[in-house]
């Protein structure tokens, strides 16, 4: 018994966590949107299914997609983790903090050792904090964290104080700021990764977004696109432009053959991008004129949430086909159409079958398509 009592000491001192709890059925839980399922086309269904078989059925998805309920959690007495964005509650690392227990077991909150700390802060405080996947990702950012933020807006109408990590990129903080117009009773307030603070109240909101799925309610959508799109004031510039987004500057995910795939793309005046090297001003206005975007899979694609109405082709490697942005562009209600290359290397590289990309993009330009396999 004293040796179980000095250990959970010991663990708390060096912030080490070992056990979790849920708090899916607290009793002041309150459900802002109730989980429904979605339905998809046979041809849908196939892709999904290929998907699937890719990552040996971790996630199948062409069984049905339940879009998870959306609710809200007040919590008292808590500490919030700066290394993490996670929650301890008597001791224990609230699952729902972390995304699901899947994301858990690779949560630094979780059975691993830290040196934080420790402040004391009254009042009521939330956050939208997922890291690491969300410290810099564009993608978890726009999709697993930032959503989070409109269950806040619907539920908190008292004073509320937003943590915010320490060296927030220029482009989350912009789009937060965006979303957070006119809403005076939302203040920011800064955590380092070095920190823990223990907090009076706390309110958790849940998290919005699935496993390997860009899917998000239309109406949280639309009101991030919306918002978005004011922000940075992007306008229509006459001719919808058809893009492709060039992953030669990364470090995995690249084609292979590359130069032929763009060789194939020019007689459809396909503009060639970098992303990494525009503004994320000039980003979202360069999508948001765009009518056809096409790219290998990987963060580039996120951006998709900006265009107005569009057709995405994504190309994946046949032993890695992930359905994220299938299931964003579900969501947003845009075609989607997908080529399946050859096996990828350890970097996830592959090569593009060209006699076969030519005869996508053929049928793809002559006909837009709502799904083609």
């Amino acid at each position: 018994m004293l040796l179980k009592k000095f250990f959970q000491i010991f663990s708390a001192s060096v912030n080490y966590y070992y056990q979790a709890v849920s708090v899916f059925n607290h009793p002041q839980k309150r459900t802002l949107k109730p989980a429904y399922l979605l339905n998809f086309t046979p041809a849908e269904k196939q892709f999904l299914e290929k998907s699937a078989h890719s990552f040996n059925y971790v996630v199948d998805y062409s069984l049905g997609f339940r879009q998870k309920e959306l609710f809200t959690v007040p919590l008292k007495n808590v500490s919030f983790l700066g290394h993490s964005g996670a929650l301890v509650w008597k001791g224990k690392v609230v699952t729902e903090s972390v995304f699901d227990l899947m994301r858990l077991t690779k949560s630094p909150a979780f059975r691993s050792f830290a040196l934080l700390s420790t402040k004391r802060k009254k009042g009521v405080f939330s956050s939208l904090m997922h890291f690491p996947w969300a410290e810099t990702s564009n993608y978890h950012w726009f999709l697993d964290a930032l959503p989070r933020l409109f269950l806040l807006l619907q539920d908190a109408a008292e004073p509320i104080t937003l943590i915010v990590p320490q060296n927030m990129p220029a482009f989350q903080r912009e789009t937060l700021d965006f979303l957070l117009d006119k809403q005076s009773h939302i203040r920011l307030e800064t955590i380092s990764k070095l920190e823990k603070w223990q907090v009076s109240e706390f309110m958790l909101p849940s998290f919005v977004a699935n496993h390997n799925s860009g899917y998000l309610p239309p109406d949280i959508l639309e009101s991030l696109r919306s918002k978005i799109w004011a922000g940075y004031q992007v306008t229509s510039t006459g001719k919808p432009k058809r893009i492709y987004i060039s992953r030669k500057k990364a470090n995995k995910r690249k084609i292979i053959n590359e130069d032929q795939v763009i060789a194939a793309l020019m007689p459809y005046q396909v503009q060639i991008i970098n992303a990494e090297e525009l503004t994320y001003q000039q980003q979202v206005q360069l999508f948001y004129n765009a009518e056809v975007v096409i790219a290998p899979h990987g963060a580039g694609l996120t951006n998709i949430l900006f265009c107005q109405q569009a057709t995405v082709l994504e190309l994946h490697p046949v032993d890695v086909i992930k359905s994220h942005y299938f299931l964003l562009s579900k969501g947003l209600n845009f075609s989607y159409t997908y080529s399946i290359g050859s096996k990828s290397d350890e970097k996830q590289n592959f090569t593009v079958s060209i006699p076969d990309f030519k005869e996508q993009l053929s049928y793809l330009f002559d006909n837009s398509p709502t799904f083609l396999e």
